[in-house]
């Protein structure tokens, strides 16, 4: 329960700025907040999708100690890890580095050198695979062009967010949360 609970709270910080405004991506950020990272959240689990229709989410760490000095000295700021978002349904996986990309979790996961550290389940989307891909390519040629890409202030963390909101009905609900197990 505490699992569920830690997840949802995640959740909730990954996607409430989202959900406050509907559907328009979120406006490309041109300032860093005051502070360091947080510190990574604990591995944890993954549950098993609930059915080939289930957004997922993964959060994966990928900050070597080489990264996060050197973006520790870039930003002035302590980082303490990076984490890379990917979204997953129906045997699909997409992310964003510079351009919409479906992807592979194998390889994301290896880059990160191990599984991810949060799986969430968001449930079950309602659009079709033609509505996805019809939704992908209007946000590969507005908000997640390879012009609009900036490390810091619109990356895969950004489209992730933007992506897992737009897929899952509307007041949520339903789904599996993921969590620990």
């Amino acid at each position: 329960r505490a699992s569920s609970s830690r997840a949802a709270r995640v959740l909730v910080w990954l996607l409430l700025p989202e959900l406050a405004i509907g559907l328009a991506a979120r406006p490309k950020l041109t300032s860093a907040r005051e502070g360091g990272s947080l510190a990574p959240p604990p591995r944890e689990a993954s549950p098993p999708p609930c059915s080939a229709r289930d957004v997922v989410v993964r959060v994966f760490d990928i900050g070597t100690p080489g990264l996060c000095k050197t973006l520790s000295l870039i930003t002035q700021k302590d980082v303490l890890w990076f984490p890379k978002m990917t979204v997953s349904l129906g045997g699909r996986t997409w992310s964003y580095d510079g351009e919409v990309e479906r992807t592979v979790p194998q390889i994301v996961e290896n880059a990160a050198g191990g599984p991810p550290l949060l799986t969430l389940n968001l449930g079950p989307a309602e659009l079709s695979d033609g509505e996805i891909d019809a939704l992908l390519d209007e946000m590969g040629s507005t908000d997640y062009t390879p012009a609009e890409y900036d490390f810091f202030y619109r990356n895969c963390n950004h489209f992730c967010t933007d992506l897992a909101d737009r897929l899952p009905p509307r007041g949520g609900g339903g789904g599996c949360r993921g969590g620990g197990g």
